[in-house]
This record gives C-alpha cells, structure tokens and sequence, in this order.
C-alpha cells in the first residue's frame, strides 16, 4: 500500500496503546507484551497477502482488540487465525477448521454459525441413539427367538459397510485436502508473478501466466466443491454409525 504517514502511523500504534512518547522508543526497550503489540501493528501495515496469527489478542485491551478487529476485516488476503477469545473469532472467521480425531473437519461458516450447528448435530444423535434404543427394545419383544441370530448378523454385516464407506471416503478428503492446498499454493504463486512490474512489461508472458492462473482457479473451485460432497458424506457416515 502507499506510505503511511506520521500521522497516520501515530494513529495506528495509538490504537495499540502506544502514545506520546512511547512511540519513539526503541524496540529492544520494549516488553514482551509490547513487542507483540508492535508486530501486530506492522503486520497490520503489512503488504503480504496472507497472515498466519496464533493468539494476537493477549497482551490487547478491548479497545485495541476492536481496532484489530476493524482492520483485520478490511484486509484483503487471507487468514490463519488461532485463538480462545471467541468474542474475536466470531467478528472475524468466516470458516472454521475444527481438529477432532486426529483429522481437521473444516466448516463454512462463521464461529456461532459453527456452534450452533454442532448443537443442532448432539440433538440430533442424542434423538437417533434414543428412538434406535427404543426401536431394538420393541424388536426384540416382537422378533422370534430363531430370528435374532440372522439380524444381529445382519446388523455387524451393515455397519462393516458403513465402516468401509466411510474409511474409503477419509481417504478421498485426505487427497482433495491435499489437492486443494497444492492449487492454493499455485494460485499464490501466480498471484504474485501477476503483480512483478516485470510481467507487464512482456505481454506474452503476462498473458501465459494469466492463463494459468485462470486454469488453477477452474481446478480450485472443482476441487472445493467435491470437497465439501464428500465432507458431507463423511459427516452423515459418522451420523450413521454412531445412531
């Protein structure tokens, strides 16, 4: 972006708490605390295109967590973000990547979007795993004793295959995990050769890699949408085995 002004820098690290003289102070002076507050600003500032942020709000008032709040939505690249303030993680994701399992469960959708629907999914096991118990206690005051071999085999044999379905659709979204982060790597990749100065001033170049970049966002929204089937896939797999 352009060069901020001394205003417009003093405006900014006031907002991290930096006043007065504080903000001609040298860094290695600084605490641990404000340190952080200074990276926070100068990536805030940054002209990178992808920021990767474990916990930035520790060492934030509430003021200074609303400034952060402000300009992270105004940035334009994309974000990693770790944190336990759920107030600030439901004003800024709008995906949610959930381990669970040794495996990473991803969720379109914002925090309380996410919450909600994780309720909404106990309800519902909780209503499946009662009216399963209550219809097997009813089958089996009804079924013939002979029967009861033949359906518990029946039973083992369906949720093997519920079992093989679903390891098979694991191993589907471990590739299109992989896929979709390779074609991210592309397209950054491209992104940045598109913005050199160098590219445009070799409009047969330009055009090449503009090509290319138009073919890996094709494959990408591909990819994302299979992604999302099979998530799907996994998620009623997992509903069904556990009702």
């Amino acid at each position: 972006g352009a060069k901020k002004t001394d205003l417009e820098l003093r405006s900014l690290l006031g907002g991290f708490l930096f006043g007065g003289d504080d903000v001609d102070k040298k860094i290695k002076v600084l605490s641990g605390g404000e340190k952080a507050r200074v990276a926070l600003a100068k990536t805030i500032i940054s002209k990178a295109n992808f920021l990767l942020l474990d916990e930035p709000t520790n060492h934030l008032d509430i003021h200074s967590t609303e400034l952060l709040i402000e300009a992270l939505n105004k940035y334009g690249g994309s974000i990693i973000l770790v944190s336990h303030d759920r107030y600030f993680v439901s004003k800024i994701a709008n995906k949610i990547w959930e381990i669970r399992d040794k495996q990473i469960k991803e969720f379109k959708g914002g925090y309380e979007e996410w919450v909600e629907w994780n309720e909404r999914m106990a309800a519902q096991n909780n209503s499946n795993k009662q009216s399963a118990s209550s219809n097997k206690e009813q089958a089996k005051k009804e079924e013939p004793v002979q029967q009861k071999e033949s359906r518990q085999s029946g039973q083992k044999s369906d949720k093997t295959a519920v079992q093989n379905e679903l390891k098979k659709q694991q191993k589907i979204f471990q590739k299109l995990e992989k896929d979709v982060a390779d074609l991210n790597a592309q397209k950054q990749d491209l992104e940045t050769k598109l913005a050199l100065p160098d590219s445009y001033s070799n409009p047969g170049e330009f055009k090449k890699i503009e090509t290319a970049y138009k073919d890996v966002l094709s494959k990408l929204e591909i990819a994302n949408k299979e992604y999302e089937v099979v998530f799907e896939k996994i998620i009623s797999l997992d509903e069904e085995l556990l009702g």
